[in-house]
C-alpha cells in the first residue's frame, strides 16, 4: 500500500489600501488702508519796515512833519535872531568906515539851495524780516486688514482587500498493490 499526500497551498493576493490627502490652500485677503495725514501749515509772519525809506525820500507822518518842522522854524527863528542882532550891531557901528546896509543888500541877493543827489536807495533802507512757522504733521497709522478662509483637507480612501484562493488542493491518494 502506497500513500500519497499532496498539501493543500493557498494563493493570498493583496491589493494595499489607497489614501490620499489634498491640502487646498487658504484664501487669504490683505487690505491695506493708507494711512491717514494731516498737515497744518500756519502762516509765517512777515514785517516789512520801509520807514526809513519813507524818511530818505522826505515822506513823513504827520506828526513827525510837525516836530520836523518845529524844530526846523526854532532853529531858523534863532538863526535870525542872531542875523538880526549881528546886523543891528553892524548898523550900531556905521560910524566904522564901510557901508553896512549895502553889506546887507549884497548878502541878501543870493540865495544859497542845499540838494543832496547822494542819497541811498529805498530799497537798502527797507527793513524786512520773515518768521516761519514749523508744519504740525499729524499721522495716523491704519492696520491692515487680513482675511483669512481656511479650506478643509480632501480626503480619498480606496480600501484594500485581499483575494484568497486555492492554488493547490489537498489530496489523498493511495494505491493498494495487490
Amino acid at each position: 500500500m502506497e500513500i500519497n499526500t499532496q498539501q493543500a497551498r493557498l494563493e493570498v493576493r493583496t491589493h494595499n489600501a489607497e489614501l490620499t490627502i489634498r491640502q487646498p490652500k487658504a484664501e487669504q485677503l490683505i487690505e491695506q488702508p493708507p494711512a491717514d495725514v494731516t498737515i497744518r501749515q500756519r502762516p509765517g509772519k512777515l514785517s516789512i519796515d520801509q520807514t526809513t525809506a519813507w524818511h530818505n525820500l522826505q515822506f513823513y507822518s504827520s506828526a513827525e512833519r510837525t516836530d520836523l518842522v518845529a524844530d526846523f522854524g526854532q532853529q531858523d527863528w534863532m538863526k535870525g535872531l542872531e542875523r538880526v542882532a549881528r546886523e543891528g550891531d553892524e548898523l550900531m557901528r556905521i560910524e566904522n568906515q564901510g557901508n553896512p546896509i549895502a553889506a546887507h543888500a549884497k548878502q541878501k541877493a543870493v540865495w544859497e539851495i542845499a540838494y543832496n543827489p547822494a542819497r541811498k536807495p529805498v530799497h537798502d533802507l527797507v527793513k524786512v524780516s520773515y518768521e516761519a512757522r514749523p508744519a504740525e504733521i499729524d499721522v495716523k497709522r491704519n492696520d491692515p486688514v487680513i482675511t483669512t478662509k481656511a479650506k478643509p483637507p480632501e480626503f480619498s480612501y480606496k480600501p484594500g482587500r485581499v483575494d484568497i484562493s486555492m492554488d493547490q488542493y489537498p489530496r489523498v491518494t493511495i494505491d493498494w498493490k495487490i
